[in-house]
């Protein structure tokens, strides 16, 4: 970063949430169970109980919600720093040595004195959906001395992930403090705030200009029922936009993905990729369609974008090796078919 007469120029984005080591399992031998009951269906990996199963695949690596989009940033041309607690240890090592090679600042990184780096365990079957284990480690300590305020201050973005643990307090904070200095808030909110309801995040979406919940979440949100068709997407992005919210955008995995910007809804197809696992789909698609704007992209443009990113990371294994720069996401809209 360039030192200014105010010291050091602020970040294009920040992004705050998780870092943590990954083991990636690729079993293929675990079988998928689909359970119907009054809320639909519901698929579940199964491994044999007290069996021992052949696995294919094995990769350590890191990722984490904060860590895999500021990667997207960093290669996709944006000054990107990531806000996020990991321990004094190996692991803790290896995730800031990970964002400096790919050109994530990381002086704004936090360390917990008393807890571990947090630490995922990814297994993915035959199909490319994955289970995953979460221990969260340091991730769940970060707190609002963590984070550097005054630094903060004016950014252009900035990108909140889920927040486990005592770090779910941070959201309304965070969103008041993007109201106050016109920071752009970018929101993907975690299942313990989803479960919540709209009523209880008002506040914290009133300051957010994007969100991105998958459809099942959005769902959850705004208690929407699966019943209307087209018209369920369309009455869930009225209930966000009406707290506040200015671009609405909803994933469907391999149906594709829709926007709203109050003016118009915009739909895509997924793009027609072979699917090596599913980890870290969703970071690669709100950090494709973050950038997007951020480079002057409409939002139908960036919904293409986004999902060229994310098409690109499930056909490699780990949440962040296939993260595309600018020129090849632009180059992957133009030679990668769509679904029909």
């Amino acid at each position: 970063m360039e030192e200014s007469g105010s010291g050091v120029t602020p970040p294009d984005i920040v992004t705050v949430g998780s870092a943590t080591e990954d083991v990636m399992i690729q079993c293929d031998d675990a079988n998928v169970i689909t359970v119907a009951d009054s809320r639909g269906n519901q698929r579940f990996m199964a491994l044999e109980y007290g069996g021992k199963m052949h696995v294919n695949e094995i990769e350590i690596t890191v990722g984490g919600g904060a860590l895999n989009t500021a990667i997207t940033f960093a290669r996709q041309g944006m000054d990107a720093a990531a806000i996020v607690r990991v321990g004094r240890d190996d692991p803790g090592r290896r995730v800031r040595s990970r964002l400096e090679e790919m050109g994530v600042g990381t002086d704004l990184m936090a360390y917990s004195e008393t807890s571990g780096t947090g630490y995922s365990t990814i297994i993915t079957t035959f199909t490319g959906e994955r289970t995953v284990l979460v221990h969260r480690g340091a991730a769940r300590e970060l707190n609002e001395d963590d984070i550097p305020w005054e630094r903060t201050a004016e950014v252009g973005w900035m990108y909140v992930g889920a927040l486990a643990g005592g770090s779910w307090r941070l959201y309304p904070k965070l969103g008041r403090f993007a109201g106050e200095h016109g920071i752009k808030l970018a929101l993907n909110l975690g299942t313990s705030q989803i479960e919540q309801g709209l009523e209880d995040h008002r506040d914290l979406l009133y300051n957010t200009h994007v969100i991105f919940q998958n459809v099942e979440e959005m769902r959850a949100l705004t208690g929407v029922k699966p019943d209307r068709g087209d018209g369920d997407v369309r009455e869930m992005c009225r209930q966000v936009h009406e707290c506040g919210v200015d671009i609405v955008v909803i994933t469907d995995g391999p149906r594709g993905a829709m926007a709203s910007d109050v003016r118009a809804h915009y739909t895509i197809p997924a793009y027609d990729v072979e699917v090596r696992a599913t980890v870290g789909a969703g970071d690669a698609f709100a950090s494709g369609f973050i950038s997007a704007l951020w480079h002057g992209k409409c939002v139908e443009e960036a919904l293409r974008l986004a999902a060229a990113n994310s098409a690109s990371v499930i056909s490699h294994p780990g949440a962040n090796r296939g993260i595309l720069n600018w020129d090849e996401a632009l180059q992957f809209t133009r030679k990668t078919r769509m679904r029909s």
